[in-house]
């Protein structure tokens, strides 16, 4: 998997003063910026890690990606009044569909566990909990475990019939509707769709560089 892009090479354009609503705006965006990068470099850490993932190391890049979707969110939020009127982003629904893709897993493996139901989507309608997260699971299990109980998630949701399909890490979950929560089911998870998450709000935030960096304060400024 190849590393993520850095912030090193963000031009003029979301580093201009003027383009805050104040000062204190402008400041808050150079710490955003800056907790991005430190999120990207600690991502392209774990990279090499990821052959041998623990449970620990899926949650920490979780929380990355997190940090780092949060944070590009925000900064559009405290840009000057006005100022991105006229930003379209060419590959707005691609950043939903992560996103959407993300909060889902997200909610299922870190924020509720026990109780995620706000994306049926991807499957968590509140049926099924998620109560262990592997490398992988054993020859047994696997040659003793039905078709119908592993699942792949990815962007387009949660696929079923996917015992035969390689993942990097698998959650494995109880279901009440099924069988009462009596037997796992195991739903496998890329790292590479994860990084992707990550990459396409670096993306975005790169486009929205560009878009900035062609504004001129004289347009934005009040005529009295």
């Amino acid at each position: 998997m190849d590393e993520l892009r850095n912030l090193n090479n963000l031009n003029r354009g979301i580093h201009k003063r003027w383009i805050w609503e104040n000062k204190d705006n402008y400041y808050r965006s150079c710490d955003y910026l800056q907790k991005i990068n430190y999120c990207i470099q600690d991502l392209n850490a774990e990279i090499n890690n990821l052959n041998e993932p623990s449970m620990k190391e899926v949650v920490y890049i979780i929380t990355l990606i997190d940090w780092i979707c949060e944070a590009v969110g925000a900064i559009a939020q405290i840009l000057k009044l006005g100022v991105m009127n006229n930003y379209v982003y060419e590959k707005e629904d691609s950043i939903l569909q992560s996103i959407q893709f993300f909060k889902a897993l997200r909610s299922f493996v870190v924020a509720h566990p026990l109780s995620t139901d706000r994306h049926k989507k991807y499957g968590f309608d509140g049926d099924m909990i998620c109560v262990d997260i592997r490398r992988k699971t054993s020859a047994v299990t696997k040659l003793f475990s039905h078709s119908s109980d592993w699942f792949h998630l990815d962007f387009d949701g949660l696929k079923g019939e996917a015992k035969e399909k390689e993942a990097d890490f698998v959650l494995y979950v109880y279901s009440q509707k099924t069988d009462g929560m009596q037997f796992f089911k195991y739903i496998g998870v890329d790292f590479q769709d994860l990084y992707h998450v990550a990459e396409l709000q670096i993306e975005k935030l790169y486009d929205l560089d560009k878009y900035l960096g062609k504004l001129k304060k004289k347009d934005f400024e009040v005529v009295t």
